[in-house]
């Protein structure tokens, strides 16, 4: 099946997350170009412009989403090069461009003369195209797809025309005409014996959407077909000819065929219809047809690409070689033209009455989005994956089963909130399956929710799998009472209970007691950046040089000048008289103390707690504890150190009396492992955790 994940990857908020900054950190480590858009005032000061401002009346300028179409880019990574002087507006509010400056910039990307822009512009200015990795254990598959690919690649075969061509080669290898003159490809007169009259037609329709081709470049594809070796060889060979580009933007990213089928045999299925609202080439489909003991006139498909929905209606009719029917497979956009209840909709009798829909919906928020609140059902993030969601739950039968491939995020991150208490309220939860890295080139983890739609009882239990082995079950109450409706896969119910007891005890939290700044982002390592100290610099200290309670020997230097950096934190939070610096990017806490006024980059922030009756010191004890290191581990479980997560830690009133002893224990930890031991002690006294309890978060922790 081809992923359609159509959103584009951007932020709906002007304003930067932390959890922006990993993925900034992530696809670019050094932060030299890359950069998500204005973060808080509170963390970032903005480097002063010194672009003038000029009337646009008589000249025609483009809006920045528009030059961002044109370069292949982000919004965002169009503001970065704008700051980096790649760029110049012609107008700064709003924010506007010369015509010719974003085609000259566009053409100087393309020739090479600006290769670091080349290099770490998105993936949607990408040329690469091939085989997803996932089928790489099929020789001949392989074989097949690649020697297609090259002939495309060395004739620059219109996309079309080629998989006309493939689909018809394929349905001759299935018997579903013959070839019977060695005349033009393109000629319908050169096949004949149509096994059915819906095959024939499907053909028919899709050859009146070609331009004249000369048939003799495709005869090479046509051979290349000498093989059936999958049963959606056709949307494998669309899937591979995309570029990357192509695949960013639409979010073409190939579902392994394992994935499908177990998500479709996992599910005790006893009805009659089957749906997929983003079925691209049909693998779902194709996977019903197979494993469900459905009519074809039951089973629906419905997706945008029109290319990939021609191939997922001749794919299900070759899953039925004895029927003679047309598939109900449409190119429309699900959210808003299937069963919208208005006039004239002629897929209204399909809101209610669906027994089970299964997908790999798209990913990725829409900015900007078109959607009425009559399309959204309630659902504020503009996430693709939750509005189809949502539609999803409209299109369900009482009683209808339901399975979604998502990325990992929807189960605790509050943006999603709303979705997750949607689906609490209207749903029976079955099933979670943690899937990790899933899709090649894309880092976010995915999982598999399972469903049924009605009210759970509350005695209503969901089975969690992790890591394809460790099973166990969590009453979906306890989601109710979790802060934003947080799915806690990760708990089971004798660490929630722990994590609960952590809690109970009266304490104070970071919100609102403390300041934060993220490391400098100078937009230009290469320019700023030294390994050697020269005149007028001075140590800067990345992620990797933060280890446990201490600093390690700088290994980078720059000249602190905030006003040729992309973006800074204010002087006097790098400058105060003591603060903590934290890992970014890491699933440990990790926390050092400062106080020589030393400067961070983006992978290293800085908090300074201010809780009443804690010295510095006393909060990092607290920060680099085991139990700290539990509740982040088991609570948040994510490869970020997040503000908002940090903020919600509890620091035990109680610890204040002893404060002393434990700023004792802290100044020794650096290099006594026994002293960091009786931190711990001291932390699980103040906390009143029993021997098991302590067994417990070691057993957690030992690993971090």
């Amino acid at each position: 099946m081809v992923m359609n994940r159509r959103g584009q990857y951007r932020s709906n908020s002007s304003r930067t997350s932390e959890a922006q900054q990993a993925d900034l950190l992530l696809l670019d480590p050094d932060c030299t170009n890359r950069m998500v858009e204005t973060p808080p005032a509170d963390l970032f000061v903005r480097s002063p412009t010194t672009i003038d401002q000029r009337a646009v009346s008589s000249i025609k300028a483009l809006s920045v989403d528009r030059v961002a179409a044109l370069l292949g880019v982000s919004t965002a990574t169009v503001r970065n090069w704008v700051r980096a002087g790649h760029l110049k507006p012609v107008c700064e509010r709003p924010l506007s461009f010369l015509e010719q400056d974003a085609v000259g910039l566009k053409a100087a990307i393309a020739l090479g003369s600006l290769d670091r822009l080349r290099k770490r512009a998105n993936k949607s200015g990408s040329e690469t195209m091939g085989i997803p990795k996932e089928y790489a254990a099929s020789s001949r598959l392989v074989a097949i797809v690649d020697r297609i690919l090259s002939i495309a690649d060395q004739k620059q075969l219109d996309v079309n025309a080629l998989m006309f061509v493939s689909a018809l080669r394929w349905l001759e290898l299935h018997g579903e005409v013959e070839r019977t003159a060695p005349t033009s490809l393109f000629a319908m007169s050169t096949f004949d014996s149509w096994k059915r009259e819906s095959v024939r037609a499907e053909i028919l329709t899709w050859h009146c959407t070609l331009r004249h081709h000369h048939s003799e470049v495709y005869e090479a594809i046509y051979s290349s077909m000498n093989d059936v070796v999958a049963d959606d060889i056709l949307g494998l060979i669309y899937q591979s000819l995309s570029n990357e580009g192509a695949k960013s933007k639409k979010g073409s990213y190939y579902t392994p065929p394992n994935v499908v089928i177990d998500a479709l045999t996992h599910t005790a299925f006893y009805g009659q219809t089957f749906l997929d609202p983003c079925c691209g080439t049909g693998q779902y489909l194709l996977c019903a047809a197979r494993l469900l003991n459905l009519s074809p006139e039951n089973i629906f498909g419905f997706d945008l690409d029109e290319l990939a929905t021609r191939i997922a209606r001749l794919n299900l009719l070759v899953a039925f070689p004895s029927h003679d029917f047309q598939p109900n497979i449409s190119c429309l956009n699900a959210l808003t033209e299937l069963a919208t209840e208005q006039m004239y909709c002629n897929t209204n009798h399909l809101l209610g009455q669906i027994d089970f829909i299964a997908t790999n919906p798209p990913w990725g928020s829409y900015k900007n989005s078109p959607y009425s609140a009559s399309f959204t059902n309630g659902i504020n993030s503009n996430e693709a994956f939750a509005l189809f969601l949502a539609k999803s739950l409209t299109l369900l039968k009482q009683g209808g089963r339901l399975s979604f491939i998502l990325p990992e995020s929807i189960l605790r991150i509050r943006t999603h909130a709303d979705i997750r208490e949607l689906l609490l309220n209207n749903t029976k939860l079955t099933h979670i399956a943690k899937l990790g890295r899933l899709f090649t080139g894309v880092f976010t983890p995915a999982i598999r929710l399972d469903l049924i739609k009605g009210k759970a009882d509350r005695d209503w239990s969901v089975s969690i799998a992790e890591n394809g082995s460790r099973r166990y079950e969590i009453p979906q109450q306890r989601f109710m009472t979790n802060h934003h409706y947080a799915f806690n896969v990760g708990v089971t119910d004798s660490e929630d209970q722990i994590i609960k007891k952590l809690y109970a005890i009266d304490h104070l939290t970071l919100e609102n007691n403390a300041d934060w700044a993220l490391g400098i982002i100078t937009g230009d390592n290469a320019r700023f950046i030294s390994d050697t100290p020269g005149v007028g610099m001075e140590p800067v200290f990345r992620g990797s040089d933060i280890s446990t309670f201490g600093v390690g020997v700088p290994r980078r230097f720059v000249k602190f000048e905030p006003a040729q950096f992309q973006q800074v934190a204010r002087e006097e939070l790098y400058r105060a008289p003591e603060k903590l610096i934290y890992r970014f990017i890491t699933d440990t806490l990790t926390f050092a103390y400062d106080d020589k006024q030393r400067l961070t980059l983006n992978s290293a922030n800085v908090v300074i707690p201010r809780l009443p009756g804690f010295s510095m010191k006393a909060a990092l004890a607290f920060l680099n504890s085991r139990v700290f290191q539990y509740i982040f581990t088991k609570t948040y479980s994510t490869h970020k150190v997040l503000r908002g997560d940090l903020e919600k830690l509890p620091f035990p009133i109680a610890a204040a009396d002893m404060s002393a002893q434990i700023e004792a224990l802290v100044d020794e930890c650096q290099d006594h492992t026994a002293r960091r031991a009786q931190l711990d002690e001291l932390v699980y006294a103040v906390f009143g955790l029993t021997p098991s309890e302590k067994h417990e978060i070691e057993r957690t922790t030992e690993s971090k």
